[in-house]
Order: C-alpha cells, then sequence, then structure tokens
C-alpha cells in the first residue's frame, strides 16, 4: 500500500508538472514580439492598434523603431534593424516607410515576416502588392484615404472654390500618385490646380525653409484653399510650418490626414480615425499571430465610413467661418486649455488657437 501511494505521489508530481510546463510554455508562446517601425513615435495611434492587439491574443512584447526618412543611409539599413529584433510581425506607418521595410512586390526587402501597415494611400500603384483583395505576400494593412470626389465636395460644401493650391514633395512616390488623381478629380470638378514643388537643400532633400514661400506662392497664384494630402513631408512631419503658414496667407486648409487638423492649424479635414485605422490594423495583426488566415490571404481594406472635422481655431484666425448645415454631421475641434498630457502649458500659437496634440 505504502509503494502504490509513492507511485500516486510521484506520478501526481509528474502530472503537476507537467501542467506547469506546459502552462509555462504557453505564456511564453502567447506573448509574441512585435516591431512598429513609424518615423512619428508612439503616438494614439500606436498606442490603440497595441492595446487592442493585448485584448484580442493577450500579452505581446513591443519594441519601438523610428526612422529618420530624410536619412537615405539610415533608411537603407532599416531593414537589417529591424531583423536584428527578430520579430513576429512588423506594424509600419506610411508609405515610405512600408516601402523601406517591404521593398516592391518585384523586389522585396524583408519578406520572411509578416507585415501590417497603415496609412498608405495607395499600396497597389506603390508596388507594395498587385491585389488588395489576395496580396499574395507577406503584407497587408489599410489605406486611408477618401475618394478625392469626396474630399472635393466637402471643401465645396464649406467654401465654393475655383482654384485649389497644392505644395508637394517630389521625393515621395505616393505625390505622384496624389497628383495624377487630384487632377482629374478636378478637372472633373471645375478646379483649377495651382501646383509648386517644394524646394530642396544642397544634398537634395526636401527643404522645410521652402514651405512658407511656397504655400504665399500660390496664394498670390490665386489658390482659394491649400490641399494638403498624403505627403507625408508636408502633411505631416512639416503640418505645424505648413499650416501656420496657410493662417500667415490668409490661405484656408484642407487635409486628408487627421493629424494636421487635429494637432496643426487646417482648416477643414475629411478623413478615417486613427482609432479605427488601429483596430482594424490589431484585428488583421491578431488573425496573423493566431494563426487563422496566412497574412498573403489577408486582404487590404480602406475603411468606409470617414469623419468631417472642422478647426474652430483656424476659422476664427480667417474669419472663415463654416456652414451651419456641415455643422450638423461634422466634428469641431475648439481650443484646448492646456497640453494634452495635461502637465504643460500649452504652446502658444499666433494668429489660431492652441493645437490638441495627439500623444
Amino acid at each position: 500500500m505504502k509503494v502504490s501511494m509513492k507511485i500516486f505521489t510521484s506520478g501526481l508530481f509528474a502530472v503537476i508538472a507537467g501542467v506547469a510546463s506546459f502552462l509555462f510554455s504557453g505564456v511564453a508562446a502567447a506573448e509574441p514580439h512585435v516591431v512598429i517601425v513609424t518615423p512619428r513615435g508612439e503616438t494614439t495611434m500606436e498606442k490603440v492598434f497595441m492595446a487592442e492587439l493585448k485584448r484580442r491574443i493577450g500579452p505581446v512584447r513591443f519594441t519601438l523603431i523610428k526612422p529618420e526618412l530624410a536619412n537615405a543611409a539610415k533608411m537603407a539599413a532599416l531593414p537589417e534593424r529591424i531583423a536584428q529584433e527578430k520579430p513576429n510581425l512588423i506594424y509600419s506607418w506610411g508609405t515610405p516607410t512600408t516601402v523601406a521595410v517591404a521593398g516592391t512586390f518585384d523586389k522585396p526587402v524583408i519578406s520572411d515576416v509578416p507585415i501590417v501597415f497603415g496609412v498608405v494611400a495607395d499600396p497597389i500603384r506603390a508596388k507594395l502588392v498587385s491585389s488588395l483583395a489576395r496580396p499574395g505576400r507577406n503584407i497587408t494593412g489599410t489605406s486611408h484615404l477618401a475618394p478625392i470626389s469626396a474630399q472635393l465636395a466637402a471643401i465645396a460644401e464649406y467654401r465654393p472654390l475655383k482654384k485649389l493650391g497644392v505644395v508637394y514633395n517630389p521625393k515621395e512616390v505616393n505625390t505622384k500618385f496624389m497628383l495624377e488623381d487630384l487632377t482629374v478629380e478636378a478637372k472633373n470638378a471645375g478646379i483649377e490646380l495651382i501646383i509648386e514643388e517644394v524646394g530642396l537643400t544642397e544634398a537634395g532633400a526636401p527643404d522645410p525653409a521652402t514651405l512658407a514661400p511656397k504655400i504665399q506662392l500660390v496664394k498670390q497664384r490665386g489658390a482659394q484653399w491649400l490641399y494638403l494630402g498624403p505627403d507625408t513631408f508636408v502633411s505631416f512631419t512639416n503640418r505645424k510650418i505648413t499650416t501656420d503658414a496657410a493662417l500667415e496667407a490668409k490661405l484656408p486648409a484642407f487635409t486628408a490626414n487627421e493629424s494636421a487638423i487635429r494637432d496643426a492649424n487646417s482648416l477643414l479635414g475629411l478623413f478615417s480615425p486613427v482609432e479605427n485605422m488601429a483596430r482594424l490594423i490589431a484585428f488583421k495583426a491578431s488573425q496573423i499571430l493566431l494563426n487563422e488566415k496566412k497574412v498573403a490571404e489577408i486582404p487590404i481594406e480602406t475603411l468606409q465610413r470617414f469623419s468631417v472635422l472642422v478647426n474652430m481655431c483656424a476659422a476664427k484666425s480667417l474669419k472663415n467661418y463654416p456652414p451651419l448645415g456641415l455643422l450638423n454631421y461634422s466634428d469641431v475641434r475648439l481650443p484646448s486649455l492646456e497640453s494634452s498630457d495635461g502637465t504643460t502649458p500649452p504652446v502658444k500659437t499666433p494668429n489660431a488657437c492652441t493645437p490638441v496634440v495627439q500623444s
């Protein structure tokens, strides 16, 4: 009987040890490593993505890499930098970053790690994939732009126009596609485009110092609005310079990118909210990490609902207030009394209310 008890006890401990080993190995397996690659650093979009992915699959380890888009050598070394982290999945923000990380479908760069992206204007013309419905390679994600026809209709709803100014960075591949589509839609709407290229430095990089003079120039040439499309340099990296210069020129700015109106001085915006995009990207990432679907089979999608946002700070500065009908279906950005983290006084902005900075 004693021998049987020893055998039973020994067997029980073996079972417990086995269960513990299984549970601990399960915890380790359930904690994948996701590398987040974005030139913006950690913003609301990344925070929502991380929280939603954890909610869907449990513990996740994240590493943030902030590439320098203007540094060609560092961008060329970016894939190797990511590979050193040995990620299970890569999150990439924006067209220039995503192309640097993934390459194109005919010249792939990182091909052995699944990639999910956000805020890529045109994945097909950027040659990331040849099909949105079935990417066919190690990449999927979301596009963020409302149709340009809808963007122009939103501008005209606020104030009708005949001439639309565009200042763009010729070094970005997505701006070429934006101008092609904008030219077609503007012609259909009877709108003349007044276009100026951002000036370059001696090294051939886009020069932020040329933004304000170029905006003044499109104003002098008769532009009634400034269009801020999917141009990372103009509409995101230097959005504060761009929109402040537009205010100085008494030129209302329209943006297809949320950050240029949330924490800068665009007057009007039509966009997919970053929180919604982040949750959709997290859903796609969870499908990959839980082995529910192969990344090559997960479609690239654009959100079908867009938000209209009116910046009353810019409206006050421009003395260009929205029609009441527009306010029936739009959100309104009002002045903030403190910074977004509630710890420091807001930075005073000449000619406008204090921006609400997205943290």
